[in-house]
């Protein structure tokens, strides 16, 4: 029997051990992975009188892959791209109102309004049989190097009328996780750094160690 009090406070273990069925146990094996795509833009704009702040990266492109697990323990991939779309087209502003997004929301609302519905079909496929068993309705979203670079370039679209974020892990410049609840669906992401779930490691390792690829593959998982 486990001692350890975040394991007997995890709801199902707590109910798996007191039905004796531990053997029932199911790891969550489904999970998302992202990636920014970036554009340098030149600005020299003068700080102050000693700082002068050269240039400036601008949100291009977000690269994603949902990960569903197969009941033989294989994974199925299905990758996104959601690009900078032009947001007077009257595509995109189908999109919006498809997911019931403000007007002006931008096209990292349009991706993670998608990718709540992503996690609802993922759970679909990690949750029990057995409804009476508990499972959280919460899937991990990994980046790479992503608590200093790409959770920046989310922060401000994960708190709106739709959604609503936690308490991150760490600060604005190291944000290790930080959880991320829908208010309708009741569906939760739960975005990590996947550096800082390893030791120190690379990403070509990660990738080899997640999807049995070669680790002298230089990409990401979205990239596979």
């Amino acid at each position: 029997m486990p001692i350890c009090p975040a394991l007997l406070n995890h709801p199902t273990l707590e109910y798996l051990m007191a039905y004796g069925i531990m053997d029932q146990f199911r790891a969550q094996r489904g999970f998302i992975t992202y990636d920014f795509g970036t554009l340098s833009d030149q600005v020299m704009k003068n700080i102050t009188d000693q700082t002068t702040l050269l240039s400036q990266l601008s949100k291009l492109s977000i690269a994603s892959t949902e990960v569903f697990p197969n009941q033989d323990k294989s994974y199925e991939l299905v990758k996104r791209w959601y690009t900078l779309f032009d947001e007077l087209s009257e595509n995109y502003q189908y999109q919006l109102e498809n997911f019931e997004l403000p007007s002006k929301s931008s096209f990292v609302h349009l991706w993670l309004a998608q990718t709540f519905e992503s996690a609802e079909e993922i759970y679909q496929c990690m949750k029990y049989d057995d409804e009476n068993i508990p499972f959280d309705k919460c899937v991990k979203v990994l980046g790479w190097n992503s608590s200093r670079f790409d959770i920046a370039l989310l922060w401000d679209a994960l708190d709106c009328e739709l959604w609503t974020m936690g308490v991150p892990i760490g600060d604005l410049n190291n944000t290790k996780s930080i959880t991320v609840s829908h208010k309708k669906l009741h569906m939760k992401l739960y975005f990590i750094d996947a550096q800082n779930l390893f030791a120190p490691t690379t990403s070509q390792i990660c990738v080899k160690y997640q999807s049995d690829k070669s680790e002298h593959k230089d990409e990401f998982l979205n990239e596979i």
